[in-house]
């Protein structure tokens, strides 16, 4: 899920349209619209703003996008950031990763 969307759903959830949420936040329609859209980059400041107007904590607006994360896939990121040889690591994964694309392509190319 991106930040836009997530703007969305809040808004949403708050029963504010988006001219409600631009006139709140001091931001206009069209930006809010791109920004939903996820057409259009937000600013921090931009997005406490939008946050501000909704009444939402900054942290639970975040939430959603943690909540998704894997315990395991933390643990390995919080290994390799302390790995001295984490560059080497990181190239070895993203290696793997792409010949497991093309595994996937060639699979399905022969089918």
């Amino acid at each position: 899920m991106k930040i836009g969307e997530l703007v969305r759903e809040y808004r949403l959830s708050k029963k504010l349209t988006q001219q409600e949420l631009a006139e709140k936040s001091d931001l206009s329609l069209p930006f809010i619209n791109l920004i939903e859209n996820n057409r259009r980059n937000l600013s921090v400041d931009a997005l406490l703003k939008i946050l501000t107007a909704m009444e939402i904590d900054p942290s639970d607006f975040f939430r959603p996008l943690s909540d998704t994360s894997d315990d395991n896939l933390q643990l390995l990121i919080e290994k390799i950031q302390l790995d001295k040889n984490r560059t080497e690591i990181i190239e070895l994964f993203l290696s793997i990763l792409s010949l497991n694309e093309k595994n996937k392509k060639n699979f399905f190319k022969n089918k």
